[in-house]
């Protein structure tokens, strides 16, 4: 039985273990079931499997150790008609430590498959290993799925994961963050100005940013939280579930949302896009549910709270400019 408190050397050393476990070819669907539920237990142990995983990753990098080099240097120029069988087997132990170590580092070197949805409304796909995500529209993504983890990026947009449990870590690239779960469903969404949203509805999931400010952290279930292009994590917040659900369902919900992201939300679902014309429209914090792509009830929205107008620009976008 483990105890309440493992000490973190404790929670590594068991979180390694799993690792270890979990590549096991003989690795049952009882034992990820229970890796996962141990992993949901404590954002702690997220941390130290992370770390773990981490650690078997560097590890794997076989090809680019000195000493194996060297002993491959030394293997060659070692003459074989003194030792035959030595040297033939220690060629083919050493041929096989560089295979492996190069399948390791590689993962297989999966083919990419990116999803598109250039339409205006949100579109379902299953990938390949059985993760259903859901793409905003206007999003775009690219997966590759090897034989010992999973990966998306988020190039454009927004989406929904629902991961598939499995044995192979999934790491979705979004930005500057990094995201790594098991078995989840999660959003996240990539804003026009580099900064990265993600909210988790179920499961596990840790963070870690990269830039000036690099950051880690474990998000829970119902906690929604932002990554700024700095790498900063801000705190995490309570998630709205009508705000989660609304776009899925054609709708966008805004509460207190800043004026350029709720632009570039709305710009998603529309031909003609729409552009802050004035600075000084930037602060402005719009709330309010509208339907995707209704561009005249947002417009209508502006100019009755703040005077805001659209003008036509020779591009055929609509400039957003406020009465002096």
């Amino acid at each position: 039985m483990e105890r309440d408190a493992p000490t973190r050397d404790a929670l590594f050393a068991r979180a390694s273990a799993w690792v270890a476990r979990l590549d096991a070819a003989d690795c049952t669907r009882a034992e990820r079931e229970a890796f996962e539920d141990w992993l949901a237990a404590d954002p702690a142990r997220v941390r130290a499997w992370a770390d773990a995983e981490r650690l078997h990753a560097r590890a794997a990098a076989l090809r680019d150790d000195p000493w194996l080099r060297a002993g491959a240097r030394r293997v060659v120029r070692r003459p074989l008609y003194r030792r035959p069988l030595f040297g033939l087997a220690a060629a083919a132990a050493l041929c096989l430590a560089v295979g492996t170590g190069w399948a390791l580092v590689t993962d297989g070197n999966p083919a990419p498959h990116t999803y598109v949805n250039s339409g205006f409304a949100p579109q379902r796909q299953v990938l390949d290993d059985g993760s259903v995500a859901v793409l905003d529209a206007r999003t775009t993504l690219t997966a590759r799925f090897g034989w010992r983890r999973r990966g998306i990026e988020l190039q454009h947009g927004r989406m929904q994961l629902q991961v598939a449990p499995s044995r192979r870590a999934m790491r979705v690239e979004a930005g500057n963050s990094t995201l790594r779960d098991i078995g989840t469903t999660f959003q996240v969404e990539r804003l026009e100005d580099g900064q990265v949203d993600i909210a988790l509805l179920d499961g596990a999931l840790e963070i870690d940013s990269r830039g000036t400010q690099g950051m880690q952290r474990a998000l829970q279930p119902g906690q929604r939280l932002r990554v700024l292009p700095s790498g900063r994590i801000e705190p995490a917040q309570a998630l709205s579930p009508p705000q989660a659900e609304a776009w899925l369902q054609g709708r966008l919900l805004f509460d207190a949302t800043p004026l350029p992201v709720a632009i570039a939300r709305m710009n998603r679902y529309t031909a003609k896009p729409l552009v802050i014309g004035d600075p000084a429209l930037a602060p402005l914090a719009v709330s309010g549910t509208f339907a995707a792509g209704d561009q005249a009830a947002l417009l209508s929205a502006l100019e009755l709270g703040w005077s805001v107008t659209a003008h036509a620009r020779a591009d055929g976008t609509l400039e957003l400019r406020g009465t002096r």
